[in-house]
């Protein structure tokens, strides 16, 4: 009976390094996952909300916005990018040692944008994840049915549509975003 080869256990160092090398990945279960460009409207979609809530942070002084270039490491086998990410002042001192390298656990916000190739039971199984390990509200925007669900804990979610607001409570106070302009047809001037 042959033993099961030892899996490998990647430093920051060496995920940093794929990143420097243009590949575009997260760690799931030990393993190195590539990701695939994605297209117009997931990208203006994460921009809309990148500005948005970028906006509202710095003008409150509230921590910092990144986007789906950062990764936060939280754990060995885990180590993800969420396309849009927000760390307070106070959080940030506790999970970032060093300013280029990964983050040491999850944001305090972390945004997924689904794209087409996108597994819904995929996403809520990384965003549940990141919830379990420090994140305080995360938000699934799922263009194709122009929607957006808020998860506040793994598994429970409030859903939003068009004629509701993406709000920040206690993580992002004073945070207000109509739903409704995450789907605007951007040609409508």
């Amino acid at each position: 009976m042959k033993a099961a080869a030892a899996q490998k256990i990647w430093s920051d160092d060496e995920l940093l390094g794929l990143h420097r090398r243009g590949l575009r990945c997260e760690l799931w279960k030990g393993r190195v996952v590539t990701m695939s460009p994605a297209g117009a409207n997931h990208g203006d979609v994460i921009s809309r909300l990148l500005v948005a809530v970028g906006s509202h942070v710095y003008a409150h002084n509230l921590g910092l916005i990144y986007d789906g270039q950062t990764g936060f490491r939280i754990n060995v086998d885990y180590c993800y990018s969420p396309d849009i990410s927000y760390v307070s002042h106070e959080r940030r001192k506790l999970i970032l040692p060093l300013a280029d390298k990964l983050f040491q656990g999850a944001p305090d916000l972390a945004v997924e944008v689904l794209s087409p190739s996108d597994s819904i039971t995929k996403t809520e199984e990384k965003l549940a994840r990141l919830l379990t390990h420090g994140t305080r509200l995360a938000w699934m925007v799922d263009h194709r049915h122009f929607s957006v669900r808020a998860y506040r804990k793994p598994g429970e979610f409030e859903l939003l549509r068009p004629g509701r607001y993406l709000t920040g409570n206690s993580v992002l106070p004073g945070f207000r975003f109509p739903v409704a302009r995450l789907f605007q047809d951007p040609s409508f001037a």
